[in-house]
């Protein structure tokens, strides 16, 4: 590849300029609303957090004082003249233990539910933050750079031209000017031979490449887990599927679940700013369609293949017992501006898909 251009039009330059200013303004802002959003989530777990092993504390209490209540009771029996025994009656104070254990119970899961929720939380805040201080070095330091660069590039070229363009009715000189070339053709020489892409690859080129890389690579990379983590909670808790447990591979199903009547479902789950719901084309075809679903379970039966394992090797009978044409696929679309999520549906033997249901809350999915 030559490392050299061709410039056709200078105000390219100054759009591009104005351009790059206007993203890092938009990056930053986007930055910032981010991290609101990420200290108002950590604020709200740490509440339910707080309010949770308060709750704990104060059922541990009332325990205690039902248990020492019935055995209060339990020693007010007492012996006639004739050495006979009257126990008295407890029911109701074994009824009030019983209910103050079963309320103590709730509180301790819903305290492990948060602290559960904490952790996968903050695992995917640390990893977005490490992406996000790459993101804020570049628009803080490299995009600056390339801003620079770009105002020298186009005031040289704008001097340029002026040097080869004649002043309106005065005759050429005799004698040779900088350039005879026509004007653009000669800023086109300059470029090539003194200002080239090698000053701009590493100005502007390697920042512009490394943002596109950040954009579509890592931030993905970090949502997916947490996607997934919390698609898996709602099909489980709002549509009562049970998960089934295999070696989850970084190409492959996302999770398996199974229903009365289904022995394996699907999970596809995706991560948008919006919530469009689209799968994307791969090598074998549209991701959840039965071409797929083959291919994948052709390499969890392969045992040279990475997706392979004794326990994938199992799953992979069973979906060609059925055929993968009668797997049913669930794709949850999770909208990340929103904190809502669609699901979609589809059926076995069917290629369309149908929304099973629209804007659910994922607080109510954290809960």
């Amino acid at each position: 590849m030559s490392p050299s251009a061709r410039v056709q039009s200078i105000q390219a330059l100054d759009d591009l300029k104005g351009g790059l200013g206007r993203f890092a303004v938009e990056g930053q802002e986007a930055l910032q609303a981010a991290e609101q959003e990420i200290r108002r989530t950590l604020d709200w777990l740490q509440e339910r957090l707080n309010h949770w092993q308060n709750e704990v504390r104060r059922r541990q209490e009332e325990v205690r004082k039902a248990a020492a209540a019935q055995a209060r009771c339990q020693a007010s029996g007492y012996y006639d003249r004739d050495g006979h025994y009257y126990a008295p009656d407890c029911s109701a104070y074994e009824r009030a233990l019983r209910q103050a254990q079963i309320r103590l119970q709730e509180a301790e899961s819903e305290l492990r539910n948060v602290q559960q929720w904490m952790k996968v939380v903050g695992e995917a805040v640390a990893a977005y933050r490490t992406q996000a201080q790459r993101l804020g070095q570049l628009l803080a330091t490299d995009l600056p750079k390339a801003e620079a660069f770009l105002g020298r590039a186009s005031a040289t070229l704008q001097s340029y031209v002026t040097m080869t363009v004649p002043p309106s009715g005065v005759s050429a000189p005799t004698e040779p000017t900088l350039s005879t070339t026509p004007p653009m053709q000669a800023v086109a020489d300059m470029f090539t031979t003194s200002v080239g892409l090698s000053v701009l690859g590493a100005e502007f080129t390697g920042a512009a490449i490394a943002l596109i890389h950040w954009i579509a690579s890592d931030v993905r990379q970090a949502l997916g887990p947490v996607g997934e983590q919390l698609s898996a909670r709602l099909l489980s808790e709002q549509f009562g599927l049970q998960e089934v447990p295999f070696d989850q591979r970084k190409h492959g199903f996302d999770r398996l679940f199974t229903a009365p009547g289904l022995p394996l479902i699907v999970l596809e789950s995706k991560v948008n700013r919006n919530g469009q719901f689209h799968l994307g084309q791969t090598q074998v075809g549209e991701q959840g369609s039965p071409a797929w679903i083959d291919a994948h379970t052709e390499r969890m039966a392969d045992r040279g293949s990475a997706e392979w394992s004794p326990t994938n090797e199992r799953i992979a009978a069973i979906i060609r017992e059925l055929g993968p044409e009668n797997v049913p696929v669930v794709t949850v679309v999770i909208q990340t501006d929103t904190g809502l999520a669609d699901v979609y549906y589809r059926a076995p033997g069917v290629e369309n898909w149908q929304q099973l249901r629209g804007n659910v809350s994922l607080k109510e999915v954290l809960r």
